[in-house]
C-alpha cells in the first residue's frame, strides 16, 4: 500500500509540474538603434523562435524575424522608424507560445541605422495628420464666423427707422429746388426759398430801375 501511495504522490508531481510549464517572455524598450535584449524563462526547452508582428495583424506577416534561438535571450536593435508599434511572438520546441506586450519604438539620440524611406514614410504620415487636424480646425472657425456673421446682419425694426431717417437728412440737400423740388419736400423748399428770395428782389428792384429810367 505504502508503494502504491508513493506511485501515486510522484504522478501527481510530474501532472502539477506540467501544468505549470509555462513560457514567459520580457517586454523591452525599443529605442532607434540602441540595442536590447528579449530574455524569457521556459520550463520546457528550446530552441526557440522569435518573431515581431504588427499587433494591428498578430497572425500577419513578421515584421523582424529573430530566426531561431538556442539560449533564452536574444539582441535586438530597432531599425523601424519611431512610433512604429510591435508585438513579440516566441514559440519554444514543444509548441508553447509567448507573446509580449506592445512595443512602441521611441526616437533615441541616433537614427543612422534606419532606412531613409522609412523615416520619409513616417514623417510624411505626421504631416497628413497634421494638415487634417488644422483644416478641422479651420472649418471650426469659418463655421463660427458664419455664425457670428449671420447675427450681425440682424436688423431691427427701430434700426431700420434710423437708418431711414439718416438717408433722408442725407439726401435732401442734394434734392432739386425750385419748381423741380417734389412735392412735399419742405426742407428742400426752405431751401430753396432762402436762396432764391434775394434773387427776386434785385430782379424787382432793378425793374424798377429801368422803368423810372
Amino acid at each position: 500500500m505504502f508503494a502504491t501511495l508513493v506511485t501515486v504522490t510522484l504522478f501527481a508531481a510530474v501532472a502539477i509540474n506540467g501544468a505549470a510549464a509555462q513560457l514567459t517572455i520580457s517586454t523591452p524598450t525599443l529605442t532607434t538603434c540602441e540595442p536590447i535584449d528579449f530574455t524569457w524563462t521556459d520550463s520546457a526547452s528550446g530552441p526557440y523562435d522569435l518573431i515581431l508582428v504588427s499587433p494591428a495583424d498578430p497572425c500577419g506577416d513578421a515584421i523582424v524575424d529573430l530566426g531561431v534561438i538556442d539560449g533564452t535571450s536574444v539582441s535586438y536593435t530597432p531599425e523601424l522608424a519611431p512610433g512604429t508599434q510591435l508585438e513579440g511572438s516566441l514559440i519554444d520546441a514543444d509548441g508553447n507560445e509567448a507573446w509580449t506586450a506592445t512595443m512602441t519604438i521611441v526616437q533615441g539620440s541616433n537614427s543612422s541605422c534606419i532606412p531613409a524611406s522609412l523615416l520619409s514614410s513616417a514623417s510624411s504620415t505626421a504631416i497628413s495628420s497634421s494638415a487634417a487636424s488644422s483644416s478641422a480646425t479651420s472649418s471650426s472657425t469659418d463655421a463660427t464666423t458664419t455664425a457670428v456673421a449671420g447675427t450681425t446682419l440682424v436688423v431691427t425694426g427701430d434700426a431700420a427707422t434710423v437708418a431711414e431717417s439718416n438717408s433722408a437728412s442725407a439726401t435732401g440737400p442734394a434734392e432739386a429746388v425750385g419748381s423741380n423740388a417734389p412735392l412735399g419736400a419742405s426742407k428742400g423748399s426752405s431751401g430753396s426759398t432762402k436762396v432764391n428770395a434775394p434773387i427776386m428782389i434785385l430782379s424787382a428792384i432793378a425793374g424798377v430801375i429801368a422803368f423810372s429810367l
